[in-house]
């Protein structure tokens, strides 16, 4: 056995002494005094000094045992490995094959990668390993378990050396509890080796510890690079949604280490991926700041509906963040559908009238749209539609409602008004389901008098942004009199605009690949002046235009995290995408089986199966990496240690430290409660070998 502080130990055992020391130089001394009584005093004490010498050693020694034992605890002792004694041991090897993992290290080796100098690392704790041992094969992301037993050395190096890093984010915490249960089923001692480059895209060191193991645990740490490189986070469209120009902007935003003055100017091309036209700008950063945006304008064919870009800068240290997919609209496939039930009894016009004239102010000039009676809205009855503007919720049936969430999950905008009229009809619940899980829209209207305002400091959001420098004003005029209160966590809910008591009056929530946008008050007067003010046209044409901009987002999918929509099968490569070559095999539940994900484009197979019989519908989508997952930037060494829950000093290359957390705390913990029981039973036996005072007469 030996202590993770060994000075304690000895401390503890110094200690021991004092209770000696104590009794040795603090006995009293007494000469004796020759009185009439002391020969009976005399006898009385012979009597009894044998038993009470006796007495007093068994005090003293437990008094030193339980300084010792606490000594000892404080000491964290640790039982030595197999492997000191050169025992066969079942090795478990965690490999950090994330995207994180495919940066360059700041090793002497030229171009070496972190995931190559952490492969390097484990085969040579693996051929270190005693003969008789087995391996068990484990790393961070995709399929974390290689091995469903333990392998032979020669197997598992082999192994190793078959592996390539993944664009997946890294799952550290999930690998080590995965290798800690498999060493737990053996009964060959166990080791766990972590190999990573411990970066802050690899370990998240404002997520939770990683727990202690039942196994010792050894870190490899192969370094990464400080220096940081730039990335790509974003590609959206410039321009206000669905054009029928030849040719579209767009913004590539381009991040780069906030301390690295020396490249002010980034070049950014944009190729579409069908034809092969590209077009270069650069992102060009101010001092001190550590975002940019180029602005790049490629020319596309009107006719097509549905473009395939990709975005590059020159590849850096971390070249898996240096490309970003995306896919954008053209031409909207439909025009606006408003579905509502025409009404000739209403004075001041219904929210369908209302709304039609901000879709198209002037005849011919602004958005096409059509209409639709909720009652016609019957499974594929929306096939096609882009964006939906439901104006009689209460008029929709379970089917209607169906539809209109299967439209949403499938990739089209949805808009939706309350009713105007007082209605027992049930459309709260399904209009929230249709939002997203957790939303809530409560039976009754609220009447405000006085008239609630809005704030004049709204919340940034996509559907506003192109009039954010003008909506103070704009907001400035409105009344609302009355709404409806819609509730949700904030992870379904964006609020677009927010009245003055901090209610939401309009609000965009993300369903599969769709969007869905819900306003608290109706667009006439009885219920607010929106409709009558100048906001009004911006805002409904803002709406379906930046809406329909965050549909083609919504054919982003980030590597490892995103999910397909229901009832895609397949991801298949397309037509001039160099990035990716093979097909990829979809789950059930929307995931990407196997590790082969890599960012690019793909082409989503759907089957579809209707009563007449089955169909297969096709879309694309962008693959994309996650880019706080590829950030190479070291974490803080303290914060690290804290996160591998170790006393570890600096990390650098090829460092090995032990964890013998777990060990040593049980250890402890079982000597502090032996040494509670000690000092328990010395206060017991002292009273009882007390000699109580004669009591008085």
């Amino acid at each position: 056995m030996t202590f993770i502080s060994p000075w304690l130990a000895v401390a503890g055992a110094a200690a021991m002494a004092l209770p000696i020391l104590i009794h040795l130089f603090l006995r009293r001394r007494q000469k004796p005094i020759e009185w009439a009584a002391m020969e009976l005093l005399r006898r009385a004490v012979q009597q009894s000094q044998r038993a009470r010498r006796v007495e007093r050693w068994i005090l003293l020694v437990l008094r030193c045992l339980a300084l010792l034992l606490v000594g000892l605890a404080i000491a964290r002792p640790a039982t030595v490995t197999a492997i000191s004694m050169n025992q066969p041991v079942v090795l478990a090897v965690v490999l950090d094959d994330s995207v994180a993992s495919r940066a360059a290290t700041s090793s002497t080796t030229p171009g070496q990668t972190a995931f190559e100098a952490a492969r390097t690392a484990c085969i040579e704790s693996i051929r270190a390993l005693p003969s008789g041992s087995l391996v068990h094969m484990f790393t961070t992301s995709g399929s974390i378990e290689h091995t469903s037993e333990a392998v032979l050395p020669d197997r598992a190096v082999a192994m190793l050396g078959a592996l390539e890093p993944t664009y997946e984010p890294s799952r550290v915490r999930q690998a080590v509890d995965r290798a800690d249960d498999a060493l737990r089923r053996m009964t060959m001692p166990g080791r766990i080796v972590l190999a990573s480059s411990f970066s802050r895209g690899a370990i998240d060191t404002e997520a939770q510890v990683l727990p202690a193991t039942k196994a010792t645990l050894e870190i490899r740490d192969v370094g990464s690079d400080d220096t940081g490189t730039a990335a790509i986070v974003s590609m959206v469209q410039r321009t206000l949604g669905p054009q029928s120009t030849g040719s579209i902007t767009v913004d590539v935003a381009v991040t780069r280490p906030s301390h690295e003055e020396a490249r002010r100017r980034i070049p950014v091309t944009v190729t579409d991926v069908l034809t092969d036209r590209a077009a270069t700008a650069d992102a060009i950063f101010i001092e001190g700041s550590p975002r940019a945006v180029a602005t790049v304008t490629l020319v596309v064919d009107p006719a097509l509906t549905e473009h395939a870009w990709m975005a590059t800068i020159p590849s850096d240290r971390q070249p898996a963040d240096d490309l970003r997919a995306a896919t954008i609209s053209t031409v909207s496939a439909d025009p606006v559908l408003v579905v509502d039930r025409e009404r000739l009894d209403i004075d001041e016009g219904s929210s369908a009238q209302w709304i039609e004239r901000a879709l198209e102010p002037v005849a011919g000039m602004g958005l096409a749209h059509r209409r639709m009676d909720p009652s016609d809205v019957r499974p594929g009855s929306l096939k096609g539609s882009t964006s939906i503007i439901i104006c009689r919720p209460e008029l929709l049936d379970a089917a209607g409602w169906a539809e209109c969430s299967a439209a949403c999950e499938s990739g089209a905008l949805v808009v939706i008004v309350p009713p105007t009229d007082e209605t027992f009809v049930e459309w709260q619940d399904p209009c929230a389901a249709l939002l997203g899980p957790g939303v809530t829209i409560r039976r009754d209207q609220v009447s405000h008098d006085p008239p609630q305002r809005l704030q004049p400091q709204q919340p940034t959001s996509p559907i506003t942004q192109l009039i954010a420098s003008e909506l103070t004003e704009l907001v400035a005029p409105i009344e609302v009199n009355r709404s409806v209160v819609i509730e949700g966590p904030s992870t379904t809910l964006s609020p677009i605009l927010v009245m003055d008591d901090g209610t939401p009056m309009m609000v965009l929530a993300t369903k599969g690949r769709g969007v869905a946008v819900m306003f608290a008050t109706a667009p006439v007067p009885s219920w607010s002046t929106l409709a009558t003010k100048p906001i009004f046209v911006p805002l409904v044409q803002e709406t379906i235009r930046q809406g329909e901009v965050l549909l083609d987002a919504g054919g982003s999918v980030t590597i490892g995290l995103g999910r397909l929509p229901e009832g895609t099968t397949e991801l298949r490569p397309i037509r001039g995408s160099a990035s990716q070559d093979v097909s990829l095999t979809i789950d059930p539940a929307g995931v990407i089986v196997g590790d082969e994900a890599k960012p690019g484009i793909m082409q989503a197979i759907t089957a579809q199966t209707a009563s007449a019989g089955s169909s297969r519908t096709e879309s694309l989508v962008a693959l994309n990496v996650d880019p706080a997952a590829c950030d190479p930037q070291r974490n803080d060494p303290a914060r690290l240690a804290a996160w591998l829950n170790q006393t570890l000093t600096t990390p650098s290359s090829a460092v090995t430290v032990t964890n013998t957390t777990q060990s040593s705390t049980s250890a402890s913990v079982w000597l502090l409660v032996a040494a509670a029981l000690v000092i328990l039973t010395e206060t017991l036996l002292g009273r009882t070998f007390s000699v109580p005072e004669p009591k008085a007469t």
